[in-house]
């Protein structure tokens, strides 16, 4: 059957009038896209977990009053803002309750909040919270982690999508990894001191898809690093002694390095085609641990060939009997010392720069550079520029050229001593370092230590800020603070 003339331009009007829609959605959609990736931070340290926003920028000077855009009380935790679009996440712990807490990133009303009451929360030490975990998020949910509960998926406007009950970890510090996605997959490390393992589910279900097994490994607190970030096909995850890249698809092993401390508390960055991980801790370099037996002849007074924290003599069994004493029973057993032993003997506190590309155990052959001074307990290092920044305990800061480890500047002092565990995060060619003591220091991105402001908020900080925009956000002991310099200033 032929169209007739009337009704052939009929039809290429009409396809005049769908391209034009078409290209109008083209002409709306884009731009809201582009601003919605301005105001991405959609995981713990940001785009890629990179601690970097690329087209926003911080402020240099602020304060509880000065240039705050707002700021809202919370209950305590060491969870980071995770911001997408308009909303912002965050989770806090208070007389037993576990929150997630939905905020209006532009004018800090919480626009929902979600309770968890577990029947008990986990151990901890003096630092750690049951809310350090921090929430990761995509255009329809975010998905939260509580150690004591499990991952649990709520759609932005709070409605609970599903949720997948996890065993408590066995730890002596409590959990402080946080979930990451990767496609389809939402990715959660669980290095512990008995069953340590990286788990992946169906973000759409929480179905389990794959779960690697990490024999050897203890406890841990680093978040997986995905790998390309822009077309993941590698998780990678640092822990005792050796940092491995599992395959996305299936969880099978890639490549592995070793050289790395007794336990993991920094999350990986990349950077120039190579990835950076390492740190410090007290275990690296501990002496040669005593035969067991050596320990049971003065100590073991019921014979029955283990060491209770009575029985253990003094000296690396007393000092680090939690540590040692793996599940937990009260007891250290013959296997449990040989264990620990052998992490001791191997730890080294150790930054490695990693070429991503090799197979098996790459130490020898994709090792490009390593870093034994300035290293960081919880600060993870921030790749920004094409150096690698790192800041430590005390405020001592070092860079160094990212492709090469040639040091800028190593162990210089910022003057904002104390204690750090918050993450450095960067955008605007600035930098931004917050103390336990409360003080955020912004320090300019170059080859030189630079200050160029220390801003004093009067309150504890050990979450890491989130950039979204021209804002910074800093969660304190008890707020949520915005922070955003006028136009011009």
């Amino acid at each position: 059957m032929s169209l007739s003339g009337r009704s052939r331009r009929g039809l290429i009007a009409l396809a005049a009038v769908l391209l034009d829609f078409f290209l109008l959605l083209v002409l709306l959609i884009l731009p809201a896209r582009a601003a919605l990736a301005q105001l991405h931070w959609p995981q713990f340290r940001g785009p890629g977990g990179s601690g970097v926003s690329p087209d926003g920028d911080i402020p240099v000077r602020f304060g509880p009053d000065r240039n705050a855009a707002f700021k809202v009380p919370l209950p305590p935790g060491h969870s980071s803002p995770c911001v997408a679009g308009e909303r912002l996440f965050l989770t806090g712990h208070a007389e037993g309750l576990l929150v997630t807490f939905a905020i209006d990133r532009r004018q800090g009303k919480v626009l929902w909040s979600r309770g968890e009451r577990p029947e008990k929360i986990e151990s901890g030490s003096r630092l750690s919270s049951p809310a350090a975990s921090t929430p990761t998020a995509d255009e329809t949910r975010v998905y939260v982690y509580f150690a004591a509960v499990g991952l649990i998926a709520y759609g932005h406007d709070g409605q609970e999508a599903w949720r997948k009950p996890l065993p408590v970890p066995i730890t002596g510090h409590g959990a402080s990894t946080s979930p990451v996605l990767a496609g389809d997959r939402l990715l959660l490390a669980c290095d512990q001191d008995v069953g340590s393992h990286l788990l992946a589910v169906d973000r759409r279900t929480g179905e389990t898809l794959w779960r690697a097994e990490r024999p050897g490994f203890r406890r841990g607190f680093s978040t997986p690093l995905v790998w390309p970030p822009e077309a993941p096909r590698a998780v990678v995850l640092p822990g005792s002694l050796r940092v491995v890249a599992y395959d996305l698809r299936d969880g099978a092993e890639r490549w592995s390095a070793r050289g790395l401390p007794n336990e993991m508390v920094t999350t990986p960055v990349a950077g120039d085609g190579l990835i950076f991980t390492g740190g410090w801790t007290y275990g690296s370099g501990v002496e040669t641990m005593p035969a067991f037996a050596t320990l049971l002849e003065p100590g073991d007074r019921d014979g029955d060939g283990q060491l209770t924290s009575e029985e253990a003599p003094a000296g690396p069994a007393r000092q680090h009997f939690r540590y040692i004493d793996a599940d937990k029973d009260g007891r250290i057993t013959r296997s449990e010392w040989d264990s620990i032993a052998k992490i001791f003997d191997e730890a080294r506190n150790t930054l490695l720069a990693v070429r991503p590309d090799g197979e098996g155990d790459v130490t020898e052959t994709h090792v490009v550079w390593r870093q034994t001074r300035g290293l960081p307990y919880v600060p993870s290092p921030l790749f920004y520029g094409g150096r690698l920044f790192l800041i430590r305990n005390g405020g001592i800061a070092s860079a160094f050229e990212a492709r090469s480890g040639r040091a800028f500047y190593q162990e210089k002092r910022i003057e904002a001593g104390g204690e750090y565990y918050s993450s450095p995060v960067a955008a605007g060619g600035k930098i931004c370092v917050a103390s336990i003591q409360g003080v955020v220091t912004v320090l300019k991105a170059g080859d030189e230590l630079e200050v160029l402001a220390r801003n004093e908020l009067g309150e504890p900080i050990l979450a890491t800020p989130a950039i979204a925009g021209r804002k910074l956000y800093v969660r304190t002991e008890g707020h949520l603070y915005a922070f955003e310099e006028p136009e011009g200033e």
